[in-house]
């Protein structure tokens, strides 16, 4: 697939299949960016009334094409697509891109079209169809149609931009070149009949030109595919940063699990993200500005960050928004505001605070230059930001010239933030390098990701059991089944037994224990609290009149259970937990952990990973969760047995993939977490297979 690809974003001779003589539609645009941006190589379009277009020589046929083109940009509609890419493969073209849309995102007849497409390709691999192509900024190759290219200031850089839309592609584009962003590839993948964003993130992992890749999402096809392009371009040093589109209700999924209800796809994308290293955003605005940042910026050792400004109050709120990210502003050591204040002499001037205000200073250059390096010289600060004021947008030097002046010499990392709009000022500084932004929170934003990344705790390899029996289960299995099935594959219960009936209740209670939890056990209840069907706390004398009373308020709610009750052991002073299985439909098997018991609904605070998922995986699922400060002894109290924890999920993990496709539901609910040493437990269960 990478020369093939190699072969689309640099060719060396590219067929333009229905090229029009007109450069403002659709199917002149490619032709005349191709010759505007300087390609070098061969231009063949294809039109039977033209003999030249934009001085190309023009053929009447796919046919007549002097060789086979590495490239081929396809501009005719769907129907004749399909002649096209089979006339194209049977020339030996490679590669081709299909620009028009009325294949599978239009529905059935349109899918057809798309299978016909595919057929006619033979070998040859396709980007599309319903795509607005392909940009190589770097070398000049702009096989697209977008109307984004018409515009001035395109540069090249470190920055490539993949979008499964081709309209938000050409957006992209046209902020990037606002704001001075340097590009090194763009690639709308369309409808991914064969070519998907895997792939191309596969072909940028091997780009020399390329450092971070941006990524526009509206679902993945191929979760393997794209784990596997991740980890090339984390193994290559590059970033990934996602934007993904498309929230689901929760609720569609709601099931007899807490888990369906809880784990949405937003959060199964989530977690799939955390596994491949991918820095998701929410804000769209920061599928620019951070891939922007990170090409330029170099990482951030520490929290400490000096502020330097001319404007008291944007200096007060970017210090707020960076500070809620956990960056500090600690004022100058004594040396360093004795520094700073041989520079201002002006009465009034406090050198010893962060933000350092230069108003006094008034607009001269070599002031702020010899503040950044003071501040920067001193080694009590990991990164500076300096502030653009409003005075600064009529005397843009002010700034954008003294920070574009240290910014050569100093390896400290410097983000600039502008307050007023001004456009050309952080155009100016992105273009010389230097991470330039318009809010405060994309400022916070970049320095958070440049910061090292916390280190997580550490687990042993898990042991894992495997059990063939469970492989035969059907149907659902009420919750003492259920445990069973969690013990064949090495998950801990707490101690419990059935009875049949409340008369034998009394008895086994007080082997049990002093205090019991006694639960009405039946298939139909997988949420027995809700309906009466559980009681806690209670003395083993009173067992079995605690029985009848539970078994009269289930029967209240149309429930006549003859499976009996549990007489289950009553725990107290650990934390509850949720771990629990879905089958999402786009990413595939996931595996939740969160806050459980009945405290599940209420916080939902949760974390997933897709199936497989390593030890590390699990290790970074339990650390991102807000509860992670109980976990480890919050405020003086026993933190639990986090290995234990990881090695209980890992088993989890194993007995769903031992399952597969055979399994509809699986939840522990609740975990039962104690102090080091002791082994999570599992206080109730639900597990459903297949008939």
């Amino acid at each position: 697939m990478a020369k093939f690809l190699d072969r689309l974003f640099r060719p060396g001779s590219v067929a333009i299949i229905g090229a029009s003589t007109d450069p403002k539609k659709v199917g002149g645009r490619p032709l005349h960016f191709l010759k505007k941006h300087g390609f070098t190589g061969d231009v063949w379009p294809v039109n039977p009334r033209a003999n030249r277009i934009e001085g190309y020589r023009c053929f009447p046929d796919i046919e007549s094409l002097p060789g086979a083109p590495d490239a081929s940009v396809i501009l005719v509609s769907p129907r004749n697509s399909i002649a096209a890419v089979k006339s194209l493969a049977d020339k030996g073209c490679r590669a081709a891109i299909v620009l028009a849309g009325g294949f599978a995102e239009t529905g059935d007849v349109g899918s057809s079209r798309q299978d016909a497409l595919m057929g006619a390709a033979q070998d040859m691999r396709l980007l599309g169809p319903n795509t607005i192509g392909l940009l190589n900024v770097t070398d000049g190759v702009t096989l697209s149609a977008s109307g984004a290219l018409d515009a001035e200031g395109l540069r090249s850089g470190g920055v490539a931009v993949v979008s499964q839309s081709g309209g938000i592609l050409g957006s992209l584009l046209s902020r990037a070149v606002a704001r001075g962003v340097g590009l090194s590839h763009l690639a709308a993948t369309g409808n991914e009949a064969d070519i998907d964003v895997s792939d191309v993130m596969t072909f940028l992992a091997d780009d020399p030109e390329t450092k971070v890749v941006a990524l526009y999402l509206e679902t993945i096809r191929r979760p393997s595919d794209f784990r596997d392009a991740a980890t090339l371009l984390a193994n290559a040093g590059k970033r990934l940063v996602v934007y993904k589109v498309g929230q689901s209700d929760p609720g569609a999924h709601a099931a007899a699990s807490h888990t369906g209800a809880l784990a949405g796809e937003d959060q199964v994308f989530d977690g799939f993200f955390r596994q491949t290293g991918a820095i998701r955003v929410n804000r769209y605005d920061d599928l620019i500005d951070l891939p922007a940042g990170l090409s330029l910026s170099s990482p951030v050792s520490g929290n400490r960050l000096a502020i330097l400004t001319h404007t008291g109050g944007a200096a007060g709120l970017v210090a707020d928004v960076c500070g809620m990210s956990g960056f500090e502003t600690p004022p100058p050591s004594p040396k360093t505001a004795r520094k700073l204040g041989e520079l201002l002499k002006d009465e009034g001037f406090n050198c010893d605070r962060n933000p350092v205000d230069l108003t006094l200073a008034g607009l001269d250059p070599e002031i702020v230059y010899q503040a950044i390096m003071t501040l920067s010289t001193s080694n009590e600060y990991d990164a500076i930001l300096p502030v653009v004021g409003s005075s600064s947008v009529g005397r843009p030097y002010m700034v954008a010239d003294p920070v574009i002046r240290a910014v050569a010499t100093e390896v400290i990392p410097i983000v600039v933030y502008s307050s007023p709009h001004a456009p050309a000022i952080v155009a100016r500084l992105n273009e010389a390098n230097v991470p330039a932004f318009e809010t405060p929170e994309a400022c916070a934003n970049l320095l958070k990701v440049l910061l090292p990344c916390k280190k997580i705790f550490e687990s042993r390899s898990p042991v894992l059991i495997s059990a063939e029996k469970a492989c035969d289960l059907t149907g659902t299995l009420n919750e003492f089944e259920a445990k069973r099935v969690f013990a064949e594959f090495g998950i801990n219960s707490v101690r419990e037994v059935v009875v049949d009936n409340s008369a034998a209740a009394v008895e086994a209670a007080t082997k049990i224990g002093e205090r019991v939890a006694i639960k009405i056990l039946s298939r139909l209840l997988p949420h027995k609290t809700d309906v009466g069907g559980v009681r806690l706390n209670v003395a083993p004398q009173d067992a079995a009149s605690v029985c009848d009373d539970i078994a009269a308020s289930v029967a209240a709610h149309g429930v006549y259970s003859k499976e009996g009750f549990l007489i289950q052991e009553q725990l107290s002073g650990g934390i509850e937990m949720i771990l629990g299985y879905r089958n999402d439909p786009a990413l595939g098997p996931a595996v939740m952990i969160g806050a459980g018991g009945i405290l599940a609904d209420l916080f939902e605070d949760i974390a997933l990973c897709v199936l497989p998922a390593s030890p590390n995986d699990i290790c970074r699922m339990i650390a991102s969760l807000k509860i992670m400060p109980l976990l480890n002894g919050y405020r003086g109290a026993k933190p639990v047995d986090l290995e234990n924890l990881v090695e209980t999920i890992a088993r989890f993990m194993h007995m769903c993939e031992s399952i597969n496709e055979r399994l509809i539901e699986a939840e522990i609910n609740p975990l039962f977490l104690g102090p080091t040493g002791m082994p999570p437990l599992a206080i109730d269960g639900v597990l459903s297979f297949k008939k």
